[in-house]
């Protein structure tokens, strides 16, 4: 639950809930709240604008170019989203300001939020590890199961590359006329450096696949922020096995702030800094705490599920970054 001290800029004072005043149609009750929304709300003069509302969310601009969005139940928790059961109906370029305990809007529609829970993923440490020999045995289990289903557009095809050098064998060529058959070079230099465990290419790599493709968050974007979210989780549990140079990450982010939308690279920069959607955070956490396969791979189609493919572009990112593991693996295997 979000509590006055939390959330109001109006010094602490203790109003009621829009609900326990009996709320006339245009108010709204949140079911659950992100951690960076709180931390924002709790910024003095909050304001926003409608940025967008493409797949049932309301993206809004606030404060420095921060993003936050709402969403509906069906969609997945992240630390920037407002889930709501029932969503409001807002105009592209429509102002909002906090006033405790409501989110309101110009155009007449108010957000409750005394009543919602906070989310925030749980820590990237797992609680218990499996060694990389067996978490490179339960990453081509779950590749296997993941290439058998059909994925039509977007990067997502990129899965069936991960197959093929995961495996060591030939990787299939695409028609040099699809979106997957113009971006296979860039897709394949940037599996290779991963499992030549080399960040700084797997950056430099990573820079020319920003943008690509259509929509508010280009395949590109999505299919690399898999990849850093992957690394990074990596890293940040094997610290002494996988490099990471926020530095050169930095940098990267940077550069992609011209070449992508707004909405795009905020999402992107959260996946870079290990923080993403509530079933990502699952299929990383369940494959490196030895979880079992049936719950990875229900978290895995989770992810897939997200948008029309961002999912799919998503989750092979993930898959592509987890390449990272295989020459560590087979080492200690050998040992």
């Amino acid at each position: 639950m979000i509590s006055t001290n939390e959330v109001s800029a109006s010094g602490g004072t203790t109003l009621k809930s829009a609900a326990d005043q009996g709320a006339p149609p245009s108010f709204y009750s949140a079911r659950q709240i992100g951690s960076i929304v709180r931390d924002m709300l709790a910024l003095p003069g909050f304001a926003g604008t409608v940025l967008a509302a493409p797949s049932g969310a309301i993206y809004l601009s606030v404060a420095e170019g921060e993003l936050i969005w709402i969403c509906p139940e069906k969609l997945p928790l992240h630390r920037r989203c407002i889930q709501m059961p029932l969503m409001p109906k807002v105009l592209v370029g429509e102002k909002c300001f906090w006033q405790f305990p409501c989110l309101n809007f110009s155009h007449g529609s108010f957000i409750d939020l005394s009543r919602a829970s906070e989310w925030a993923p749980l820590e990237s440490t797992p609680r218990k590890l499996v060694s990389l020999t067996e978490l490179w045995a339960r990453y081509r289990h779950l590749l296997g199961m993941l290439e058998l289903m059909d994925v039509s557009e977007g990067m997502g095809r990129a899965i069936s590359l991960n197959c093929a050098l995961a495996e060591g064998s030939i990787p299939p060529q695409f028609s040099p006329e699809s979106f997957m058959g113009r971006v296979q070079g860039l897709v394949l230099g940037l599996a290779h450096a991963c499992l030549d465990q080399d960040f700084p290419c797997i950056t430099r790599i990573g820079g020319k696949i920003i943008g690509l493709g259509p929509g508010l968050t280009p395949s590109g974007d999505d299919f690399l922020g898999g990849v850093l979210f992957a690394v990074r989780s990596l890293h940040q549990t094997f610290q002494k096995d996988f490099i990471w140079d926020k530095n050169t990450v930095d940098e990267l982010l940077v550069c992609a702030r011209t070449r992508t939308h707004p909405i795009s690279h905020a999402i992107l920069s959260d996946l870079a800094l290990g923080h993403g959607p509530e079933p990502l955070h699952q299929l990383v956490g369940g494959l490196l705490e030895g979880k079992d396969s049936d719950a990875v791979m229900e978290a895995a189609l989770r992810v897939a599920a997200i948008g029309h493919y961002s999912g799919w572009d998503m989750l092979a990112g993930i898959m592509t970054g987890l390449l990272i593991v295989k020459k560590k693996a087979l080492e200690q295997g050998e040992g």
